[in-house]
């Protein structure tokens, strides 16, 4: 059954490096932006830390290698977790529909 209420955005798609900031456990860690909605994202943390456990609060900080301004300081809810990568639910939707959110991952990779 899905649960999601939003399509999901895949960034590879668009040839994107999706590396961004989160804050989380007290420490801010790299992170790789797999896919996007207006309401969470799937991430993969590639520096080597520890995995989040679910139910844990954090923040998406900012994109490291794009720039879009409703993706800073995004408050989330670890959702779920699987081996390195986890979903992220944010706390309140973004300020984009998922069409708004394709038209701006279409500008930034030209």
């Amino acid at each position: 059954m899905e649960r999601r209420r939003h399509a999901r955005v895949f960034l590879k798609a668009y040839g994107l490096n999706q590396s961004c900031r989160v804050h989380m456990g007290g420490m801010d860690r790299i992170a790789q932006l797999i896919d996007i909605s207006p309401g969470g994202s799937r991430l993969l943390l590639d520096d080597g830390g520890p995995v989040p456990p679910q139910g844990m609060h954090g923040v998406l900080l900012r994109g490291e290698n794009f720039r879009l301004a409703y993706l800073v300081d995004v408050a989330y809810t670890v959702a779920w977790v699987n081996g390195s990568e986890f979903g992220a639910s944010f706390d309140v939707d973004l300020d984009a529909s998922v069409s708004g959110l394709q038209a701006d991952l279409a500008d930034l990779a030209g």
